[in-house]
């Protein structure tokens, strides 16, 4: 049987890497919008958490200067952070964002009111930071310990991120790749954290967690844009 060879065209086909790699700019901007894990919950230090770490490997990938902006904070959700903040994202005009909103809307829990908020305010975050900046869009999908009491929640959050990344063509790093059947990420050793003034938990990732998001953001960035 004759094997058939892809397509110049499928092996060309453009990554948010290589469009990163194609602006003319010397210095991009890539900007975290999330809760908790973007706040860096419990990586070593700041310097240690993912969106720095990405920030790093984004430098080493594109061949120029990255700068990380981080609009983020513990507990918050897309309805009473997300939604609000999403200017200081446009008025920042990144290069590149990740959009990190799930976990604790799935800890509130599943109800239509909760949800339908989610949804909306997602969505609006998504629509309007791609109208209003050229910035390639991440959307990450929940966290969890292996075990965690709000898995059945996760997943329906999950759908409802899936849902919108597939309504505007955005790729999704899907964090359950590295949380599920896996306690090592999460966990910490208790007590308090000087680094993030707050008490760790066995909930949040470890630095070992942190790495590998890093590292599935370096992947999707790698892969064809829809």
């Amino acid at each position: 049987m004759t094997k058939v060879k892809p397509s110049a065209e499928a092996k060309t086909m453009p990554t948010i890497l290589s469009e990163l790699k194609k602006s003319p700019k010397k210095t991009l901007k890539y900007h975290a919008l999330g809760d908790s894990l973007s706040v860096g919950l419990f990586s070593n230090d700041q310097t240690t958490r993912f969106t720095t770490l990405f920030t790093k490997d984004l430098t080493k990938l594109t061949g120029r200067q990255v700068t990380e902006a981080n609009t983020s904070m513990v507990g918050k959700t897309a309805t009473n952070f997300g939604i609000s903040h999403v200017q200081d994202v446009i008025n920042d005009q990144p290069d590149l964002v990740t959009i990190e909103f799930g976990t604790n809307d799935a800890a509130y829990g599943i109800d239509e009111t909760n949800v339908n908020n989610f949804v909306k305010n997602l969505d609006s975050i998504v629509q309007q930071v791609q109208s209003q900046t050229k910035a390639k869009i991440i959307l990450v999908t929940t966290w969890s310990p292996s075990n965690g009491k709000y898995l059945a929640n996760d997943q329906i959050y999950d759908q409802k991120i899936k849902a919108i990344a597939k309504k505007y063509h955005v790729p999704v790093a899907d964090l359950s790749t590295i949380w599920k059947n896996n306690p090592d990420v999460t966990k910490n050793s208790l007590g308090y954290d000087k680094n993030y003034a707050i008490l760790r938990d066995q909930f949040h990732p470890n630095q070992q967690g942190h790495d590998q998001i890093a590292k599935l953001l370096e992947k999707v960035i790698q892969q064809p844009e829809n």
